[in-house]
This record gives structure tokens, C-alpha cells and sequence, in this order.
């Protein structure tokens, strides 16, 4: 049952792709990310920096591709904020695009205005709300642009360089992470019988 918590085993299996196609899955995953939410694109960004610690991707290229993903997919986004309009979200209230969080994201921009836009990577579950909700309310595509660059090149920047010395010493922190899960689970399992143990001595006839 240990398999499911082998990060080497995911490692290895993406190291096994071309290496364009890897480049191309970082795009899409950054890119989607925007769009479907559920999409893990900055999971998909720490398993490439990772690669970029263990000599297999260029640091330079996965920077670029993450964040060209990244903003590519803001600014879709934003086009169909700006073609749909808020009505159409408020009344459809999807699960992804609830009311409380375009309200909630509508609170945000009255009072920080377009810094929102310049943080928006760092706001995770309302990333996609901003870019919908910059489009609804036709916010100038001319400032929207470079902001949501920047907040793409910090985020990616600083997630990439964090797996980038996870990469550089995989061995050591593999062998801490896997002794850590494996206690855990242990400790788990250890919990769970002598719970089941209490359980069972209580509800024997004659137990005060």
C-alpha cells in the first residue's frame, strides 16, 4: 500500500517522456490550471524543477514555459470574463465560479484595486475568479497584461527554485520522506488496533 506515497516512482515515470512533451504538459498544466481549477499545474511545476535539480529539464526553459502557461491561461480567462459579463456568472453560480468568491473577489478589488492582479498566483482557489472577474469588469488589458506577468514570474520563481534544491538533494529528502510516511502509517495502524482493542474490552458483559 506504500506505492501510493513513492515520489520516485512519479519521478521516474515523467523522466521517461520526451522531453518536448514534458515541456508541452508544463504549458498545458499551467494553461488549464487557469481555466479548470481541480488541475494541479504548480504540482506539475515542483515535479519539473525537481527534474531541473536532478540535471534532466533547464531551469531557463521551465521558467518560460510555466509562466507563458500560466499567463496564457489568465488571460483566457479574463477574454471570457469580459465576453460573458457578470450577470451571467451570478446567475449561473457555478461550482467553481460561486457567488460568494466573485463577491468576496469584488470586495478585494474595490479596496486594493489592480494589486489584486499583481498577487493573484499567490491566491490560490481565487486565481481564476480574478481573471473571470477582471474580464466582468472591464479592467484595462493594457495593465492587466504585465501585472499578471509579474505575478506569474514570482510565483513560478519562487516554486521552481524551491524544487530545484529539492531536486538538488532528492536522494536525502526522498529517504527523510519515505521514513516519515512510513511512521506515520505505522502510527496509524498502531491507533487504529488499540482503539479497536479499547472498544472491544468495554463492550464486554460485567465491564464497569
Amino acid at each position: 500500500m506504500f506505492e501510493y506515497f513513492n515520489i520516485e516512482q512519479w519521478i521516474q515515470t515523467i523522466e521517461g517522456f520526451d522531453t518536448s512533451l514534458i515541456y508541452v504538459i508544463i504549458f498545458l498544466s499551467g494553461y488549464l490550471e487557469n481555466c479548470i481549477p481541480p488541475i494541479p499545474g504548480d504540482s506539475v511545476t515542483v515535479f519539473a524543477a525537481i527534474m531541473v535539480g536532478t540535471g534532466r529539464l533547464n531551469y531557463v526553459a521551465v521558467f518560460i514555459t510555466a509562466t507563458a502557461g500560466n499567463l496564457a491561461g489568465f488571460m483566457t480567462m479574463y477574454q471570457v470574463g469580459r465576453y460573458l459579463g457578470k450577470k451571467f456568472f451570478l446567475e449561473k453560480n457555478y461550482k467553481f465560479f460561486p457567488r460568494e468568491r466573485i463577491e468576496k473577489t469584488e470586495a478585494w478589488f474595490s479596496k486594493y484595486g489592480y494589486r489584486i492582479i499583481l498577487f493573484n498566483r499567490f491566491l490560490s482557489g481565487f486565481r481564476s475568479v480574478i481573471s473571470v472577474f477582471a474580464g466582468m469588469t472591464h479592467l484595462q488589458r493594457r495593465k492587466i497584461i504585465p501585472l499578471a506577468f509579474l505575478s506569474a514570474c514570482m510565483w513560478d520563481g519562487v516554486i521552481i527554485y524551491g524544487g530545484y534544491l529539492v531536486g538538488d538533494n532528492f536522494d536525502v529528502i526522498l529517504n527523510r520522506y519515505n521514513a516519515v510516511v512510513l511512521t506515520i502509517v505505522i502510527l496509524v495502524i498502531i491507533i487504529f488496533l488499540l482503539r479497536k482493542i479499547i472498544i472491544h474490552s468495554q463492550s464486554k458483559p460485567g465491564h464497569s
